[in-house]
């Protein structure tokens, strides 16, 4: 368990998603990624906020954060993440892929009943190298 300050994040957008390993690992997610890496001189960590909206569906932002909404690039999306307590989870070599493998640790413990999901904004980082750190609001 962690906390977070409050960050703006700005990028492009992937409308009603279902956050998990599969949206992550998709072409979809991974041309993003790649074209905000290209947009910010070679990013090496670009991260993906999972946004719930008032009808209970996610929109993702394939994103970088920033210091304001200012240092936003004109045409991106931004997202203002409150300050928050998140659990963190990291690849444990269950799974091949990192980012399935961290996702299945998510569903795994929330099923089991040791994780209470806040259903807020949820982060997963994604380096260049292809580690994956996730962070998911929980409630305490």
């Amino acid at each position: 368990m962690t906390a977070r300050s409050a960050e703006v994040f700005g990028g492009l957008v992937a409308p009603r998603v279902v956050p998990g390993g599969e949206t992550s690992i998709s072409d979809l997610f991974r041309f993003l990624r790649e074209r905000v890496r290209d947009r910010y001189d070679d990013a090496l960590d670009v991260s993906t906020l999972f946004v719930p909206d008032a009808h209970g569906d996610y929109n993702a932002v394939i994103g970088m954060p920033h210091l304001s909404p200012a240092d936003v690039p004109v045409g991106d999306v931004f997202v203002h993440v409150p300050s928050g307590v998140y659990a963190v989870f990291e690849p444990d070599g269950a799974l091949q892929d990192p980012t399935e493998d961290v996702w299945a640790q998510v569903d795994e413990a929330t099923a089991n009943g040791e994780l209470f999901r806040a259903y807020k904004e949820d982060i997963e980082v994604v380096t260049k190298s292809g580690r994956v750190e996730l962070y998911i609001s929980i409630v305490i």
